[in-house]
Formats: C-alpha cells, structure tokens, sequence
C-alpha cells in the first residue's frame, strides 16, 4: 500500500486554539516544579493519585489501538485494515510520549528514574510498567521510522533500519526477561527463541513492510502493561468499592483496552475523512466495528462475570451501582446492540454512536477505579472521608497534551506519508463530493 501527505495547509484557525493550550500547559509544567506539587495541584498524602494517573490510564488504555491495529494487519493477516495502520502507530507514539510527559509532572522526583537501571525488586508491578512503556516507546518508534524514510528517501537508512531492527527488539525481550526473572538462563532462552522468530519471519519485511518480529514485541510488551496497571490496584482492596476491585483487574484491563484501542481507531478514521474530505471506508469501519463489537462482549461479559462471581451483584445500589450501571449499559449495552447486525454496522450514525459510546465506557471505568470508586478515609483512622478536585495546573498540562496529541497529529498528516494514497477515481470523487456540499 502506497501511503501519502495530505495536501492541506500546515496551519487553519484550529491551530489557534491548540497551540494557545499548549502554551498555557507548557507554562504549567514549569510552575510545577518551579513551586513543587504541594503549590501547584491539590494531591495530597491521602490522594496522591489524582487526574494526572486518570489521564495517564485513560491514555494508554486508548493507545492500545497501535498494538491491536497492527496485530490484526501484520499477525493476522488483516489486509484490508492496512489503511488504519500507520495513523494508529502514529498516535500510539504520540500517546505513549505525551503520557511519560504526564508523568514527569506527576512523579515527585523524576529525576531518580535512573534507579530503574540499578533497582531490581521482585514483586513491583510499576517497576514492570516502567520498563514497558520505555522499551514499547521506542519499538514504536521503529514501527514507525519507515514514514520517515519514505518521505525524505532515505533508503540506506531503511536498509540499515531493516537489517538492525529486529536484532535490537530481540535484544530488548531479552534484557525485559532477565529484568523481570533475576534469571540470565530465563532471558538466555527468550533471547533464542525470539531470534529463531525473527529469523524465521524475515521475509515479512518484504511483503509487509515491517518485520513482524517488531509486531510481536509491541503485542508483548502492551499485552504486559496493559494488564499490570491494573494490578496496581490490587493493594486496594478496603479502598476501592467492590463493584471494580478484583483479582481479575488486570485481565479486564487489558480487555478494555483492546476494545477502547478499537474505538478510538474507528473515530480517528470517521474524523479523518471528514477533517480532510477523503471517501469514508465504510467497508474497514464496518469490519473494524465486528471486531469491537467481539472485544466488547469479552469484556463486558468478563466484566459482569467478575461481579457476580464475587457476590457483588447485591452492591448494585446507592451512588456506586448508579455509576456502575452507566457504565456497563452505556459503554457496553448499547454499542453492541448499534453494532449487533451488519446493516446497523455500514450506517454511519449508529457506527460512529457505537464507536464513541465504547470508548467513553472504558474511559468511565478507569475514572471510577481511580477516583468516583475510591473512598479514602482520613489520615487519622476513623477520620472523614476526604475529597479531591483537581487544580488548575493539573488541568492545563492535562488538556494541553491532548491538544498537543490532535495538533501533531493532523501536522504529521501533512508532512508525512501516513495516510494511504488516494487513486484518482476516488480524489475526484472526493472533489466532487466538496464541490457539492460548497453548492
């Protein structure tokens, strides 16, 4: 598949507006550390997690859409999807960039991250999530490297990038093996095997584009965190309400990012199209909204499972099964009956209505788990619960790196070959579509 810049000016009278939050973010990033968390946010040694790990959870969750996109078209076989790969790898990077942004901010030291590189303890789950994210950035980054070959020509890099690149992620398995065993054998035998894969699979590359190697590592290390984060709630049980607690968090965790992952992929396909007025796919979204509609009654089928399993059906009551319920029928039941048949799946309404609800679903149940499902007692015991709203400051970086997200995006769309090339039939099917909502 061919791939091209879209032709559209570099700056429109939205960019007013995003570089304007951009600033003010940038500006509260400083005061951040200028005056310390203590000044600037309203976290506290009783909620020391606030709307900075909500943003974060939320993030990353729909981030999964790089992973599961390029799964189901480089594994899978999914041709057909090829045209939502490189956006959903685009907006991963972005993503996963922005959420370690977050967490400069958020993290009281940041500047001691390099104990990572000399701590090794063997029960921490943020410890796991560290290393993730920081090795799954920098394959996404390889995934996406070949656009920016591809657009400046440079084809001795490609070559290099070809030859080297599954050599450093079978090199980066490995080191996460023995950083998350303390076993030299353990990381040893990952490194072979997946070198064996590598080795094996090495002519993807042609066929493909990407060798496939670097497909199965960014699987690997989001299938790792996705689910660990959720883990990091498990130490929660007498805070966080029954109706989210779980043993089984981190699986559902990472069900939901599967289908949140999805989701945003659909609505950022639906906002291209009409953003800059190219022919809707109606026949990949229709595909891609059978996906969702499987990923969510996985989960939300796991989901409601979990609660009954645990005799926690009889908490549906008061606040926390209100907000339970709006988020299982209004992230869940409804989307999949908007994408229970075929017809319902090539309409336009009940696919972007589907697409968004599911998102918005996941997005609920990661602010409950953090926030609306806690109740934090005081710090003397048998104190009054406490509560939190966020700061200004914690807003402005918050929403300024989403508008940082939607501003290089729709800039990398323009200077780079990440959107499929259209074929003359369609750029004048395209025109005459504009040219007739103009008249």
């Amino acid at each position: 598949m061919h791939h091209e810049p879209v032709q559209a000016k570099l700056f429109t009278k939205w960019s007013i507006p995003l570089l304007a939050l951009m600033l003010a973010g940038a500006a509260a990033f400083v005061a951040r550390f200028a005056f310390g968390l203590g000044a600037t946010t309203n976290l506290s040694n009783n909620y020391p997690w606030g709307l900075w790990i909500v943003f974060d959870l939320i993030w990353i969750a729909l981030a999964g859409g790089a992973f599961v996109t390029a799964g189901i078209v480089y594994v899978f076989h999914g041709e057909k999807y090829h045209v939502l790969a490189r956006p959903a790898v685009w907006m991963g990077l972005l993503s996963y960039s922005f959420v370690v942004v977050t967490l400069l901010a958020d993290l009281g030291l940041p500047w001691h991250f390099w104990q990572l590189a000399v701590q090794m303890p063997e029960h921490s789950a943020m410890y796991e999530v560290s290393w993730c994210v920081g090795l799954y950035v920098t394959v996404l980054a390889l995934e996406f490297a070949p656009t920016v070959f591809e657009r400046f020509g440079w084809n001795r890099l490609r070559d290099i990038w070809r030859t080297w690149s599954p050599v450093y992620t079978v090199a980066a398995l490995g080191l996460f093996t023995f950083l998350m065993s303390h076993q030299i054998w353990m990381a040893a035998v990952a490194t072979v095997l997946f070198a064996v894969i590598a080795w094996l699979t090495r002519p993807s590359a042609d066929r493909t584009g990407v060798p496939v190697i670097l497909i199965i590592a960014a699987v690997t290390f989001s299938t790792m965190h996705q689910s660990s984060l959720g883990s990091l709630f498990l130490l929660m049980p007498d805070k966080l309400h029954p109706l989210w607690w779980s043993p089984f968090l981190s699986i559902l965790f990472f069900l939901s990012a599967i289908a949140s992952g999805i989701a945003l992929v659909m609505l950022m396909d639906m906002t291209v199209s009409r953003v800059f007025r190219r022919p809707w796919n109606g026949e990949v979204l229709a595909g891609m909204g059978r996906i969702l509609l499987g990923a969510l009654v996985v989960y939300y089928a796991a989901r409601i499972a979990d609660v009954a399993a645990r005799g926690q059906l009889a908490a549906l009551s008061g606040r926390p099964g209100a907000l339970f319920l709006i988020e299982v029928l209004g992230g869940g039941l409804v989307p999949v009956l908007l994408l229970s048949t075929d017809a319902l799946r090539r309409k336009k309404a009940p696919l972007i209505s589907a697409a968004l609800l599911a998102m918005l679903g996941v997005m609920f149940h990661r602010v409950n788990v953090v926030l609306l499902g806690m109740r934090l007692p005081g710090t003397m015991p048998g104190g009054p619960t406490e509560t939190y709203y966020p700061s200004l400051v914690e807003w402005l970086v918050s929403l300024s790196l989403v508008a940082a997200a939607i501003f290089f995006f729709g800039l990398g769309a323009k200077l780079l070959p990440i959107l499929p090339r259209l074929e003359p039939t369609a750029e004048r099917a395209a025109g005459a579509s504009d040219a007739a909502t103009r008249g």
